[in-house]
């Protein structure tokens, strides 16, 4: 049996919290925090196939949360996802040139989310 994906997701909308576990399967372990800071101090502590990071964080601004991740030998080759209700050019252009890796709508289907993951940890592995 295939061990499941190990993701960190940092986003504070217990909505979409929900959504996201009702979307995956037991091929996938989630550990849900709600703050920037609590993802900097438990990223280190799992060993993490990718993070999420929704792109409006309440304690800290998103591209900062992924520069600083990116600068952590520990995460720099994790890929980071960035999550949004906001899917345009711009907001993807935004959150490439800070360094994440991938971009997901908040909207997408189940079967996209997990397609979309599974391809961002196969394309880093």
């Amino acid at each position: 049996m295939q061990h499941p994906f190990n993701i960190l997701c940092v986003d504070d909308d217990l909505g979409f919290r929900r959504y996201l576990s009702k979307s995956l399967d037991s091929s996938f372990d989630v550990k849900f925090y709600a703050l920037g800071f609590e993802c900097l101090a438990k990223c280190q502590q799992w060993n993490y196939d990718l993070i999420l990071i929704d792109a409006t964080l309440p304690d800290m601004v998103s591209e900062q949360l992924v520069e600083k991740l990116k600068a952590m030998p520990e995460a720099a080759s994790i890929p980071l996802v960035i999550i949004s209700y906001k899917d345009s050019e711009k907001e993807r252009a935004r959150f490439a040139k800070c360094g994440c890796d991938h971009f997901l709508s908040k909207v997408a289907s189940p079967q996209e989310i997990k397609a979309m993951l599974a391809n961002a940890i196969n394309e880093a592995a």
